[in-house]
């Protein structure tokens, strides 16, 4: 019981500091000394240190030798690289159990579109980002590849930095989550694996298209390849 805690208290401290840096609370360039956020958290040194290091795994923080922890801008080319990650491994995922996906994964996900069809209200960002993440998870987890999901997971902050850096188009979010997801959903409903895995690498960089244009960097400049085909 006592190491659930431990990794409770973990998490928690992660998603403050991550929160600090996404709202610019913590700028890039800024200096991060473990003492004073754990003053600030009131916990102790341990759950920050290793909370920086996941933070270091998203790309929001970076260790200079002999100098320390330092915010990091977050770059196109990294929301580029965990969106690619992240399609890929899901679209393993349907690989490995050749697109056949079981009725109560299936029910799950519909429950949560019927979550993300329900909200309204802008104000409840949080939950936009947390039915996204668990959407896709179903994905990844249908493959019964602990390793594999680890791996996808290990990528979920990047999501959300990317969502909270598209603040701007958080209205655009709330009402097309579901028509967006739904379109993925239905298509695992076909089991044709060659037309998921387009649908899926489709939909991430649909994103990173958006996200370019929304950070005026032309699509057509970025200098990786964006029109994936399957």
């Amino acid at each position: 019981m006592a190491k659930i805690m431990r990794q409770t208290l973990r998490e928690q401290v992660t998603q403050a500091i991550r929160i600090k840096l996404l709202t610019g609370e913590l700028k890039p360039g800024t200096r991060i000394v473990e003492q004073d956020i754990a003053q600030d958290l009131g916990v102790s040194r341990g759950p920050v240190r290793e909370a920086l290091r996941q933070i270091e795994q998203e790309g929001l923080v970076e260790y200079s030798s002999h100098v320390g922890c330092f915010a990091k801008d977050y770059t196109a080319q990294d929301v580029y690289e965990v969106y690619l990650l992240r399609a890929n491994l899901e679209i393993l995922s349907v690989k490995m159990c050749e697109g056949i996906f079981s009725s109560e994964t299936l029910e799950n996900m519909e429950e949560i579109l019927n979550r993300m069809e329900s909200i309204k209200d802008v104000e409840r960002f949080d939950e936009i980002i947390d039915n996204d993440n668990e959407f896709h998870a179903c994905i990844v987890k249908e493959s019964k590849l602990k390793r594999l999901y680890t791996l996808w997971d290990s990528m979920s902050g990047g999501n959300t930095i990317v969502f909270y850096r598209g603040a701007g188009r958080s209205e655009y979010v709330v009402h097309n989550q579901y028509h967006i997801h739904r379109k993925v959903l239905d298509t695992l409903k076909t089991g044709d694996v060659q037309k998921i895995s387009a649908v899926l690498i489709n939909h991430y960089m649909e994103t990173i298209r958006d996200y370019l244009v929304q950070h005026k960097t032309s699509p057509e400049e970025f200098p990786y390849k964006i029109n994936i085909e399957f």
